[in-house]
């Protein structure tokens, strides 16, 4: 009997003992010290879009703008059907189309792409570009009517913004190319 009981003790001492080590396993190793963050880029010495506002475009001058982006929407087999709005340097608005069966939400959508061109001095696309970023959610609050849609152009005469125009009805990338055609009247 006392055999029987010895070996158990050993048995049970030899399944303890491996139960004892692992339960003292070295501690971790400490996480390395985080890396210096990133030097922040070079702030340039010329703003950009830096371009100054001029006299306001004449209600004339915004018809024959708004003619060439109605023949550019309208060159076959295109047929796209626009809201063209032109506006001047503040963004208040100096002219305005809208062509037969245009969706009527696109009203306010090219008046408000024109706006945003005129007040941020750039095109609305670039808003567009940055909205597409994961840091891009900021532009939404930089101003309640930014609209950030391709289809609006700043008006540049003699290196001065004179208005801008917008144009809604179609794709984005449609409104910009009819857009576009009426800005490229304008030197």
């Amino acid at each position: 009997m006392r055999r029987v009981v010895v070996t158990l003790f050993a048995a049970c001492a030899a399944l303890a003992m491996p139960g004892a080590a692992w339960a003292q396993a070295p501690a971790p190793a400490p996480a390395p010290a985080p890396a210096a963050p990133a030097a922040p880029a070079a702030v340039p010495d010329q703003m950009p879009f830096d371009v100054p506002y001029g006299a306001s475009i004449t209600a004339d001058r915004a018809a024959q703008v708004v003619a060439a982006a109605v023949a550019e929407a309208k060159k076959s087999p295109r047929n796209w059907k626009l809201a063209i709005s032109v506006v001047d340097p503040n963004g208040d608005l100096v002219y305005f189309y809208r062509m037969d069966q245009t969706q009527i939400a696109s009203v306010g959508i090219s008046q408000g792409k024109a706006r945003t061109a005129a007040r941020f001095r750039r095109p609305s696309q670039l808003f567009f570009n940055v909205m597409q970023t994961p840091a891009g959610g900021y532009a939404s609050t930089l101003d309640p009517t930014l609209v950030a849609s391709p289809g609006g152009f700043p008006l540049v005469e003699s290196g001065k913004i004179i208005g801008a125009i917008g144009c809604s009805g179609a794709t984005g990338d449609q409104d910009a190319v009819a857009c576009k055609a009426g800005a490229d009247t304008v030197k």
